[in-house]
């Protein structure tokens, strides 16, 4: 079923491109014999890792003068490290960029002193979305979209970097649905935690959209887990729309009516949608460094969109980045903006997630 809406999807998906805001570029900009760095702050086989290195060739391919696209992998800090390097090294002549995430969103919405960069005097590239699917074992849930055992346990496990990362949403996802026995284990990541949920460790684990696709998918076809939910698709209007690939999966803000009978609304609604935003059209981004000159924006933009028609790239980008559109130009800035700039009640959401689990950590 997954293979055959990956081919349904391979058609029409990658090439979406949506606030595209490109001109043409001068012809003087011309990358011949450069190396042009990326800068990701994570270590290699990441997600983000994962995704610029499908985008690599194609960069070297659509950019002038085919340059050498170079990831230099920069770990440490909850990617503060890698994230200062750019901001400390930036070099506006379009060979040197910054990969995001939701991870980096998260030390700038934070407000955590150690993060020098900022993501706003940046210029947007591009940005892809993913969303969040959750599941349990089989034998927890009576098939999916149910939470009723885990909602009974008296400890339910879960896989859990830090709090500093984007990973203290899941803290404020589990307190929201009313999972009393849910229990972060500090220091795991995605692909570490969710080896460990199917050795049977852990009680709940999720994915974005790459890894759901390519391995949890899998597990839900053999009946070992069941999804339980997704976080949904926020969109434009502020409705919600559940995963074309995984239409079946109730979203977070359905599941929440499930449980107590009642619409997302208020302050939990306003919190759910700054995770909306990083974990879905914030997600992965490419941002040149502040004063790039508009020309040499305006060519990485373009070199994108054709990236975005290059038939190649729409039959393998389903299987590699999922589903979801790239979008290109200043649009990105705006939905930037919108993971990384909490309200005072936001903040205050989250901060009582993180209390309630006991964690030191503190958004300012």
């Amino acid at each position: 079923m997954i293979k055959k809406t990956l081919k349904i999807l391979s058609s029409v998906v990658a090439a979406v491109v949506m606030g595209l805001s490109v001109t043409t570029a001068h012809a003087a900009t011309n990358f011949e014999g450069e190396t042009v760095t990326i800068v990701i702050p994570f270590k290699e086989g990441g997600g983000t890792s994962r995704m610029f290195r499908f985008f690599q060739p194609y960069l070297s391919k659509h950019l002038p003068g085919n340059p050498v696209i170079q990831l230099q992998h920069m770990p440490g800090g909850g990617t503060i490290k890698g994230g200062n390097f750019f901001h400390e090294n930036q070099n506006p002549d379009g060979t040197f960029l910054l990969a995001t995430s939701s991870s980096v969103n998260m030390q700038q919405a934070t407000g955590n002193p150690l993060a020098k960069f900022d993501l706003l005097s940046y210029e947007p590239v591009l940005s892809v979305a993913t969303t969040t699917h959750w599941v349990t074992h089989s034998h927890l849930a009576d098939g999916p979209n149910d939470i009723s055992g885990l909602l009974e346990l008296p400890v339910a496990l879960f896989p859990f970097k830090t709090a500093a990362s984007a990973d203290l949403f899941h803290l404020w996802i589990y307190k929201a649905l009313g999972v009393k026995g849910a229990r972060p284990i500090p220091g795991l990541s995605s692909s570490a935690g969710y080896q460990s949920f199917q050795r049977g460790e852990l009680q709940m684990a999720s994915h974005g959209t790459s890894n759901f696709l390519k391995t949890v998918s899998q597990d839900i076809a053999d009946g070992k887990v069941h999804q339980f939910m997704t976080l949904g698709v926020l969109q434009p209007d502020g409705s919600v729309q559940r995963p074309s690939y995984s239409p079946d999966a109730m979203t977070f803000p359905e599941m929440y009516e499930k449980v107590h009978g009642k619409v997302l609304e208020g302050d939990e609604r306003a919190a759910y949608e700054v995770i909306a935003a990083n974990w879905g059209p914030a997600s992965k981004g490419l941002v040149l460094p502040t004063d790039t000159p508009a020309e040499i924006v305006n060519v990485w933009r373009g070199a994108i969109k054709k990236m975005t028609e290059d038939t190649d790239f729409i039959e393998a980008a389903p299987q590699n980045i999922g589903p979801f559109p790239v979008v290109i130009g200043e649009d990105v800035r705006g939905i930037i903006g919108k993971a990384v700039d909490l309200s005072d009640a936001s903040k205050q959401q989250f901060n009582d997630a993180i209390a309630h689990y006991k964690l030191t950590y503190r958004i300012q």
